[in-house]
């Protein structure tokens, strides 16, 4: 794993180019994140074992907020809150739920490079939230049922504010943090479609390896920074950040293995089994 520190102009840099990229984009990412992969269809289990009270899910770059219509799709009654920095995509996540009759949504903006961004869920609608009277900024984030972060970690660069937003989603989990992970490195499709960072005015040696750039042209031309974490560093995540990997697979795309899908827990509660 890394030992340095990204260079901080570096990640803000990188951070600036994919907030540009998701407001260009929206639109026509939107159109291409419709279907339901079998990856997300093979976590809905977590969700209905719960229990018998109404699940609170925590969607931590929610995107479109796709994974709210398949729990509805799926018969899951369920209370969510969906995070993204994109105005644009949670504009588009707010239309596209709003007549979902088992599924209570709310959407809130907040960008998750920022050390404060999960003071905006203080004021949720979260059960676990008995600070309700309070004014927002005295109250302590609320503990959800599950959280889930999937394809979000890929853009957030440096270990560093990796592992911190990695324990963010242990605080606010009641239960399992389900995550998913672009595999880009793993497909010869994608790796022959890497930009040369000086393309884009980055140098590579300020980056870390599984660092890429990939373009975007569908609709419009656009550019993003992803970072590939695998298996070694998803398990080193876990562990510096107090949790374990209990279950882990890959799924998705047309080699079915181009995502890479984590369930995590207490160390205690780990199996080991992929």
């Amino acid at each position: 794993m890394p030992t340095a520190r990204m260079n901080p102009q570096t990640q803000c840099a990188l951070l600036a180019l994919n907030r540009r990229f998701y407001e260009q984009v929206a639109h026509h990412f939107d159109a291409t994140r419709q279907s339901w992969t079998p990856g997300l269809q093979a976590i809905l289990p977590y969700f209905r074992a719960v229990g018998k009270e109404r699940p609170y899910v925590l969607d931590v770059g929610c995107g479109n907020g796709r994974f709210a219509r398949l729990l509805e799709e799926a018969g899951i009654d369920a209370s969510y809150t969906g995070v993204d920095g994109s105005s644009s995509l949670l504009q588009i996540a707010q239309d596209s739920t709003a007549s979902l009759r088992r599924v209570d949504c709310q959407f809130i903006h907040a960008d998750l490079a920022n050390a404060d961004w999960h003071g905006a869920l203080a004021a949720g609608g979260c059960a676990e939230n008995r600070e309700a009277s309070l004014p927002a900024q005295t109250m302590a984030a609320p503990r959800y049922s599950v959280v889930i972060c999937t394809a979000t970690v890929q853009h957030i660069p440096g270990y560093g504010l990796r592992l911190r937003l990695m324990k963010d989603l242990k605080r606010l989990s009641a239960g399992n943090v389900i995550l998913s992970f672009w595999q880009f490195l793993s497909s010869e499709r994608f790796r022959n479609k890497l930009i040369d960072p000086g393309e884009v005015g980055f140098r590579a040696a300020d980056l870390e390896p599984g660092d890429g750039f990939l373009p975007w042209r569908q609709g419009v031309e656009s550019i993003r920074y992803v970072h590939q974490v695998d298996e070694t560093e998803l398990r080193q995540l876990a562990a510096d950040s107090g949790q374990a990997v209990v279950h882990s697979f890959r799924a998705d795309g047309k080699e079915s293995d181009l995502n890479l899908y984590a369930v995590l827990g207490l160390p205690s509660s780990s199996t080991g089994h992929r």
